[in-house]
């Protein structure tokens, strides 16, 4: 059954839930799998139901950051932003490389500081973070997890270290799904954030392979 948006109460010190309301506009993520074109439509080659395994390296001679998508991990994050991703509770069927989670965790920092101020109430994003949990009850997200993940996104010190890398992954694309749909994105404004972090997880990773890669014998 489709969901309607909500939104965030923006008083109030306690999260609020607020259930779900008769809305014409309904939620901008209607598009489902069902509803989507035939996986042998050449114009959408890559939004397969089935997803295998999943990297956030960019396929070579591709460059990121032009506001397309081109890895599979950010067309996976797309899907889960529309509510088409294969899986539903946050964990994608398939193989996840570290790029892969690079590129969701880069995209979830994204999204968080575009919702949030840096010094937004903490009760702003309780309320966010437990509509998401809410939104996906499905996933089973820890909400104190969630929370300090959205807290530390926003640069605030908070002990995340501990916290499962499962848990870590459903975070990251599903609060990102419920905060895109918080803020009513557009598809091209979507894309664009997740090509940036196509981009920036490129860049990250190539500096990061280059400090591992041993110097060759004789090199100065």
């Amino acid at each position: 059954m489709t969901k309607n948006r909500r939104r965030s109460q923006q008083g109030g010190s306690e999260p609020v839930i607020e259930p779900p309301v008769a809305d014409e506009r309904g939620r901008r993520r209607l598009h489902r799998v069902e509803d989507t074109a035939p996986a042998d439509d050449p114009e959408r080659p890559h939004e397969s139901p089935v997803v295998a395994a999943l990297s956030g390296h960019l396929p070579p001679g591709a460059v990121g950051g032009a506001g397309a998508i081109v890895t599979e991990a950010g067309r996976y994050l797309r899907q889960a932003a529309r509510d088409e991703a294969p899986s539903r509770f946050g964990s994608p069927a398939g193989d996840v490389d570290e790029s892969a989670r690079r590129v969701w965790q880069i995209a979830f920092g994204l999204m968080v500081r575009r919702r949030f101020e840096p010094d937004s109430a903490l009760a702003e994003i309780s309320r966010s973070v437990a509509i998401a949990v809410h939104d996906h009850a499905a996933a089973g997200l820890p909400i104190l997890d969630a929370e300090m993940v959205a807290r530390a996104a926003l640069g605030e010190t908070v002990p995340v270290g501990d916290i499962d890398e499962g848990v870590l992954i459903a975070v990251h694309l599903l609060l990102f799904a419920s905060l895109a749909d918080e803020l009513a994105l557009g598809d091209a404004e979507l894309d664009a954030i997740i090509a940036e972090a196509e981009e920036k997880a490129s860049a990250l990773m190539a500096v990061c392979e280059g400090v591992r890669r041993p110097a060759r014998p004789g090199a100065p």
